[in-house]
């Protein structure tokens, strides 16, 4: 435990990372080791419940709800996205047919990267990310090459809205959080905000560092990285990929 604190710290002061949180699972136990403050504006100490915006690894989330409707018979992978969204709209028709659940996942939908668009906050953010997808240049055929995708990610959130009934994030909640016992996993501000949070820094060009802004992307891109979450979740679910891994 001392071995990991001198090192996280140390590497926290070399890099000049203001916070940083870090989780270890070895031997059957879990152990953590956390530097640093919230914020240069407003420090509070990093501790392993603190959250931070977890950017694309939110995709992983997002897969294991889809995946879980797959295992219920409720999605099939190989099915046009088309059978789950049918008001998707897309550059290319041909293409709108044809791409499948699974060129969502795996990043060979064709579509590109993604698109710069403020959707709102409200429960239709994301129904509204997706009516803008007419906009985005499909760069292949789909299947036709992996290319990432953010906008492949917030397409398949929609997926998992249209199939469950529910908001994007109350789906995520039930098909991932609560059955997994993640209790410091959120994705609306209101929810975060009355918890201790860490947020991002620039560096400027004299060294000092400033709070960056914005703090996350909007409601439509949560899918592709709207998650907020502490290392103490992320530790818990990749222990129990592992377990589940294991007794395949």
């Amino acid at each position: 435990m001392s071995q990991l604190s001198e090192f996280v710290e140390a590497t926290a002061t070399k890099y000049g990372i203001p916070g940083v949180a870090v989780g270890v699972w070895a031997n059957g136990r879990e152990v953590y080791a956390c530097h640093g403050v919230t914020a240069v504006d407003n420090p509070l100490p990093v501790d392993q419940d603190t959250l931070f915006v977890q950017g694309s690894i939110t995709k992983t989330y997002t897969a294991t709800a889809l995946m879980r409707l797959v295992a219920e018979g409720r999605v099939e992978l190989d099915a046009p996205v088309r059978r789950y969204v049918p008001d998707l709209v897309l550059a290319d028709e041909k293409a709108a047919e044809h791409i499948t659940v699974l060129n969502l996942l795996n990043h060979t939908s064709g579509l590109d990267w993604g698109i710069t668009v403020d959707t709102g906050e409200g429960d239709d953010a994301l129904a509204g990310y997706v009516a803008k997808l007419a906009e985005l240049e499909l760069i292949a055929p789909p299947g036709a090459r992996a290319s990432y995708s953010q906008a492949g990610y917030n397409l398949a959130g929609r997926v998992v809205e249209n199939v469950t009934g529910l908001t994007f994030e109350r789906a995520l909640a039930s098909l991932v959080f609560e059955p997994l016992g993640l209790s410091h996993s959120f994705f609306a501000r209101d929810d975060v905000m009355t918890r201790r949070f860490s947020v991002g820094h620039n560096l400027g060009a004299d060294g000092t560092l400033s709070v960056a802004r914005l703090w996350r992307r909007w409601r439509g891109e949560n899918p592709g990285g709207g998650l907020v979450s502490s290392v103490a979740d992320q530790l818990r679910l990749a222990e129990i990929a592992r377990e589940r891994s294991a007794a395949r």
